[in-house]
């Protein structure tokens, strides 16, 4: 079952989805970093096995889809 801060950052990937699609590229972006870099951590603390991988690579990949979102010339 999923807590209520997992449905949170779900939300946030979700919200983060339709404003990039409807045209603020940028905000979109930080949402679905922050949203999907949340849901990532929250989900390995949940889990029993652990191997780090699992939390070093989605947050990698959050963390620069959050910078190239901070870094856009024009995103709108």
């Amino acid at each position: 079952m999923k807590t209520t801060t997992e449905q949170v950052s779900v939300i946030a990937i979700v919200c983060g989805i339709a404003l990039a699609l409807f045209g603020t590229v940028r905000s979109g972006a930080i949402l679905l970093a922050l949203g999907g870099g949340s849901f990532s951590y929250l989900k390995y603390k949940r889990i029993g096995m652990k191997r780090r991988i699992e939390l070093f690579l989605p947050l990698a990949i959050a963390c620069a889809l959050l910078v190239v979102a901070v870094t856009l010339p024009h995103g709108r």
